[in-house]
């Protein structure tokens, strides 16, 4: 039996953040199993470090 997918939806920074240990995984999980250019894992590496170094904090929902 297959898994059901569900569609990623990112309504905004803060929903990112919120949902970022899952996306997180996905761009592990990227780096590990995708043959990826060496550039392109290194921006996805930092992209990884960057997003880890946001708090709640350092962001908020524009109303």
């Amino acid at each position: 039996m297959s898994e059901k997918q569900t569609s990623l939806e990112i309504t905004d920074a803060v929903d990112f953040y919120r949902q970022w240990p899952s996306l997180r995984a996905n761009a592990e999980h990227l780096l590990e199993t995708q043959d990826l250019a060496s550039d392109d894992a290194e921006v996805l590496r930092w992209m990884i470090k960057v997003v880890d170094m946001v708090g709640p904090h350092d962001i908020k929902r524009e109303r």
